[in-house]
């Protein structure tokens, strides 16, 4: 850990003061307007899974803190270099931060493109924001993407096409190899982007370490979920606020395969409809997934070093059902957010719950490089 801290340290200083004292930051520093970035996140979640009644899963809790302090320049209106780390406390644990990551990235960011690379912030990403991909708790614990990200952002409509790639095993004696290939796209009809049209897709590959005692497996998992989506449709002013509502039908196709085992590919697939009504922060949505097969049919063997989505997606009864309802709103100048909710949850067997509150805050601040030529 001292190491660790002393490593930031020596970037800080690296970024903020010696920039004046090597050729290259000097021509950095020199271009208009050069900014310190100074940032910094706070996630508290409580995530709590009472799953008793159902089959082939445990009830779980989650309660803990994760800080990121960022800091960084930017020069040239869109670029940025950054540096900060994810600090992470379990509450209950009395080891002083149960863990540390890294954020260390390069980001080009303009209205129309936006380009990361490095270990850049998960939230840089748009696309892939079902559950069927990424569960609460995943992202909670993996706040980050290493790798790239490419964005193309069309500024007349909320029309999109995102591709990334997430390196999240370096092979080695007790790591095993394995990364992901992710792309999104919409196309939105209306400048207000009431109806659009997309897809979601993810290329995860998990394969073998080198320690010989490791049981083998090489897995391919892919995911392809085309939707239609009707967002922020006006349905009427209910006092001073009005209800908005949601709609999102998708395909849900996938191919999974075992290359050890198994070696041959399954196919699940099903149809999945979200509908989500907002009213003065108030959220009433039910998720519903029909279809054939396991979307996480190896789950029982690999768990979430494979899968990273919300596990009840692994039901072979053809169901899954999920009617949530939340509350959320932001203070302070929209600083600091909370959203609180409950979960009812059914997959084919029983049903469970899931009681979740989150607090939130963002701080961004930019300062000027630029010295005074004049002693004041």
């Amino acid at each position: 850990m001292r190491r660790f801290v002393a490593y930031i340290l020596l970037m800080l200083a690296t970024l903020v003061g010696g920039g004046y004292a090597y050729s290259a930051p000097m021509l950095l520093l020199e271009s208009p307007l050069p900014k310190l970035k100074l940032e910094a996140d706070f996630t508290t979640l409580f995530d709590n899974t009472e799953y008793a009644s159902m089959e082939g899963i445990s009830s779980s809790t989650l309660f803990g803190a994760r800080l990121t302090p960022k800091v960084g320049i930017e020069w040239q209106e869109w670029n940025q270099l950054i540096v900060g780390a994810d600090l992470y406390q379990d509450f209950g644990h009395n080891k002083f931060l149960s863990k540390a990551k890294l954020q260390l990235y390069y980001a080009y960011r303009s209205p129309e493109v936006k380009l990361y690379a490095g270990i850049f912030p998960r939230s840089a990403m748009k696309g892939l924001r079902s559950p069927l991909f990424f569960d609460p708790a995943y992202c909670f614990y993996n706040n980050s993407i290493s790798g790239v990200l490419a964005r193309y952002d069309d500024t007349t409509n909320p029309s999109y096409v995102e591709f990334a790639m997430d390196y999240t095993g370096m092979r080695s004696f007790d790591v095993r190899e394995s990364f992901a290939i992710m792309s999104s796209g919409k196309h939105s009809f209306f400048k207000r982007g009431w109806l659009s049209y997309g897809y979601d897709f993810y290329m995860g590959h998990y394969a073998k370490d080198y320690n010989p005692e490791t049981v083998d497996g090489v897995v391919d998992n892919i995911m392809l979920t085309p939707y239609v989506e009707w967002e922020d449709g006006v349905l009427a002013e209910i006092g001073r606020w009005w209800l908005y509502m949601d709609v999102r039908l998708s395909y849900v196709q996938s191919l999974q395969r075992d290359r050890i085992n198994e070696n041959k590919w399954e196919h699940p697939f099903g149809g999945e409809l979200f509908i989500n009504f907002e009213w003065a922060g108030l959220e009433l949505s039910n998720r519903l997934y029909v279809g054939k097969g396991s979307l996480l049919t190896y789950y029982n063997r690999y768990g979430s070093d494979v899968y990273h989505g919300m596990p009840l997606y692994r039901t072979d009864k053809g169901i899954y059902d999920a009617i949530a309802l939340s509350y959320s709103r932001w203070f302070f100048n929209n600083t600091v957010g909370v959203k609180a909710g409950i979960t009812a949850e059914y997959d084919g067997t029983d049903w469970g719950t899931r009681q979740w509150l989150q607090v939130n805050v963002a701080l961004d601040t930019n300062v000027s490089l630029r010295r005074n030529k004049e002693i004041e």
